[in-house]
Protein backbone atom coordinates (compact mmCIF):
# COMPACT_ATOMS: atom_id res chain seq x y z
CA UNK A 1 0.00 0.00 0.00
CA UNK A 2 1.18 3.44 -1.21
CA UNK A 3 0.83 5.84 1.73
CA UNK A 4 0.96 9.78 1.15
CA UNK A 5 4.19 10.55 2.90
CA UNK A 6 2.28 13.46 4.21
CA UNK A 7 -0.40 11.14 5.93
CA UNK A 8 2.48 8.64 7.28
CA UNK A 9 4.00 12.04 8.64
CA UNK A 10 1.12 13.63 10.12
CA UNK A 11 1.41 12.69 14.12
CA UNK A 12 5.13 13.19 13.93
CA UNK A 13 4.24 16.73 12.40
CA UNK A 14 1.17 17.52 14.89
CA UNK A 15 3.32 17.00 17.36
CA UNK A 16 6.21 19.04 16.58
CA UNK A 17 4.28 21.82 15.83
CA UNK A 18 2.17 21.70 18.90
CA UNK A 19 5.61 21.42 20.85
CA UNK A 20 6.48 23.84 19.00
CA UNK A 21 3.95 26.18 19.65
CA UNK A 22 3.47 25.93 23.06
CA UNK A 23 6.59 24.37 24.79
CA UNK A 24 4.53 21.67 26.33
CA UNK A 25 4.74 17.84 26.09
CA UNK A 26 1.70 17.01 27.50
CA UNK A 27 -0.35 19.22 25.08
CA UNK A 28 1.64 18.07 21.98
CA UNK A 29 1.17 13.93 23.20
CA UNK A 30 -2.92 14.61 22.94
CA UNK A 31 -2.15 16.59 19.44
CA UNK A 32 -0.33 13.58 18.72
CA UNK A 33 -2.99 10.83 19.67
CA UNK A 34 -5.66 12.91 17.63
CA UNK A 35 -3.32 13.06 14.47
CA UNK A 36 -2.67 9.54 15.16
CA UNK A 37 -6.49 8.92 14.92
CA UNK A 38 -6.87 10.76 11.96
CA UNK A 39 -4.06 9.35 10.07
CA UNK A 40 -6.00 5.67 10.54
CA UNK A 41 -9.45 7.41 9.80
CA UNK A 42 -7.64 8.93 6.70
CA UNK A 43 -5.71 6.20 5.47
CA UNK A 44 -8.77 3.72 5.57
CA UNK A 45 -10.85 5.99 3.43
CA UNK A 46 -8.43 6.54 1.23
CA UNK A 47 -6.33 3.35 0.35
CA UNK A 48 -8.88 1.00 2.16
CA UNK A 49 -6.54 -0.72 4.28
CA UNK A 50 -4.58 -0.10 7.44
CA UNK A 51 -0.75 -1.34 7.30
CA UNK A 52 0.38 -3.06 10.61
CA UNK A 53 3.01 -0.34 11.14
CA UNK A 54 -0.04 2.59 11.15
CA UNK A 55 -2.28 0.69 13.52
CA UNK A 56 0.81 -0.69 15.76
CA UNK A 57 1.74 3.28 16.18
CA UNK A 58 -1.75 4.14 16.85
CA UNK A 59 -1.75 1.72 19.45
CA UNK A 60 1.55 2.59 21.20
CA UNK A 61 1.02 6.35 20.78
CA UNK A 62 -2.67 6.03 22.48
CA UNK A 63 -1.89 3.88 25.56
CA UNK A 64 1.44 5.25 25.77
CA UNK A 65 0.45 8.75 25.56
CA UNK A 66 -2.52 8.54 27.53
CA UNK A 67 -0.59 7.40 30.44
CA UNK A 68 1.57 10.40 29.80
CA UNK A 69 -0.91 12.90 30.24
CA UNK A 70 -3.16 11.36 32.32
CA UNK A 71 -0.19 10.54 35.21
CA UNK A 72 1.46 13.83 34.35
CA UNK A 73 4.85 11.68 33.18
CA UNK A 74 6.41 12.42 30.28
CA UNK A 75 8.55 9.10 30.31
CA UNK A 76 5.77 7.05 28.85
CA UNK A 77 5.56 9.40 25.43
CA UNK A 78 9.56 9.12 25.43
CA UNK A 79 9.73 5.52 25.40
CA UNK A 80 7.06 4.95 22.48
CA UNK A 81 9.62 5.29 19.61
CA UNK A 82 12.01 2.37 21.68
CA UNK A 83 9.03 0.13 21.97
CA UNK A 84 8.15 0.54 18.39
CA UNK A 85 11.80 -0.17 17.20
CA UNK A 86 12.27 -3.04 19.11
CA UNK A 87 8.68 -4.43 18.12
CA UNK A 88 10.11 -3.84 14.50
CA UNK A 89 13.18 -5.56 15.39
CA UNK A 90 12.43 -8.26 17.31
CA UNK A 91 9.45 -9.16 14.76
CA UNK A 92 12.10 -8.88 11.66
CA UNK A 93 14.51 -10.75 13.78
CA UNK A 94 11.67 -13.46 14.92
CA UNK A 95 9.80 -14.01 11.32
CA UNK A 96 13.58 -14.55 10.08
CA UNK A 97 14.28 -17.20 12.52
CA UNK A 98 10.71 -18.63 11.57
CA UNK A 99 12.25 -18.86 7.80
CA UNK A 100 10.24 -15.41 6.28
CA UNK A 101 12.28 -12.56 5.58
CA UNK A 102 9.70 -10.29 5.92
CA UNK A 103 11.80 -7.26 4.09
CA UNK A 104 12.34 -10.02 1.10
CA UNK A 105 8.13 -9.95 1.14
CA UNK A 106 8.21 -6.72 0.63
CA UNK A 107 10.35 -6.22 -1.46
CA UNK A 108 10.90 -9.41 -3.74
CA UNK A 109 8.61 -8.02 -6.62
CA UNK A 110 10.79 -4.88 -7.02
CA UNK A 111 14.00 -6.07 -5.72
CA UNK A 112 16.34 -9.23 -7.09
CA UNK A 113 18.39 -10.57 -4.41
CA UNK A 114 20.32 -13.62 -3.50
CA UNK A 115 18.99 -14.95 0.15
CA UNK A 116 22.00 -14.29 1.69
CA UNK A 117 21.56 -10.78 0.82
CA UNK A 118 18.05 -10.88 1.89
CA UNK A 119 18.83 -12.27 5.53
CA UNK A 120 21.74 -10.17 5.80
CA UNK A 121 19.74 -6.67 5.42
CA UNK A 122 16.96 -8.08 7.36
CA UNK A 123 19.67 -8.48 10.06
CA UNK A 124 21.00 -5.23 9.55
CA UNK A 125 17.46 -3.68 9.90
CA UNK A 126 17.38 -5.35 12.99
CA UNK A 127 20.59 -4.12 14.71
CA UNK A 128 19.83 -0.48 13.19
CA UNK A 129 16.21 -1.18 15.07
CA UNK A 130 17.73 -1.99 18.43
CA UNK A 131 20.59 0.74 17.83
CA UNK A 132 18.09 3.29 17.02
CA UNK A 133 15.70 2.40 20.52
CA UNK A 134 19.01 2.35 22.37
CA UNK A 135 19.67 6.03 20.94
CA UNK A 136 16.35 6.89 21.76
CA UNK A 137 16.35 6.01 25.69
CA UNK A 138 19.88 8.05 26.04
CA UNK A 139 18.78 10.90 24.36
CA UNK A 140 14.94 10.60 26.32
CA UNK A 141 16.89 10.19 29.62
CA UNK A 142 19.88 12.04 28.97
CA UNK A 143 19.53 15.37 27.87
CA UNK A 144 16.59 17.87 27.76
CA UNK A 145 12.81 17.66 26.66
CA UNK A 146 14.07 19.80 24.13
CA UNK A 147 16.56 17.99 22.37
CA UNK A 148 14.55 14.75 22.52
CA UNK A 149 11.77 16.46 20.88
CA UNK A 150 13.81 17.68 18.04
CA UNK A 151 15.61 14.21 17.76
CA UNK A 152 11.93 12.12 17.46
CA UNK A 153 11.44 14.55 14.83
CA UNK A 154 14.48 15.14 12.83
CA UNK A 155 17.23 13.04 14.10
CA UNK A 156 15.57 9.15 13.83
CA UNK A 157 13.94 10.64 10.83
CA UNK A 158 17.60 12.00 9.01
CA UNK A 159 19.04 8.35 10.17
CA UNK A 160 16.49 6.55 8.66
CA UNK A 161 17.27 8.15 5.65
CA UNK A 162 20.91 7.87 5.83
CA UNK A 163 20.22 3.97 6.64
CA UNK A 164 17.30 3.59 3.79
CA UNK A 165 20.05 5.15 1.48
CA UNK A 166 22.73 2.50 3.03
CA UNK A 167 20.40 -0.18 2.44
CA UNK A 168 19.88 1.13 -1.23
CA UNK A 169 23.64 0.98 -2.25
CA UNK A 170 23.92 -2.50 -0.70
CA UNK A 171 20.90 -3.71 -3.20
CA UNK A 172 22.55 -1.71 -6.21
CA UNK A 173 25.69 -3.51 -5.72
CA UNK A 174 24.76 -6.95 -4.91
CA UNK A 175 20.77 -7.30 -6.84
CA UNK A 176 19.06 -5.67 -9.41
CA UNK A 177 15.95 -3.40 -9.08
CA UNK A 178 13.04 -4.44 -10.99
CA UNK A 179 11.31 -2.12 -13.06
Amino acid sequence: MKNNLFIEMMPLIAFFIAYYVTKNIYIATVVCIIASWLQLIITRILFKKISKNTLISTILITVLGSLTVALHNKTFIMLKPTMLYWIFGVGLFVSARLGKNLLKSLLEEQITLAEQHWNQINMLWVGFFIFMGILNLVIAFQFSEYLWVKFKVFGSLGLMVIFTLITGFYIHKKGKING
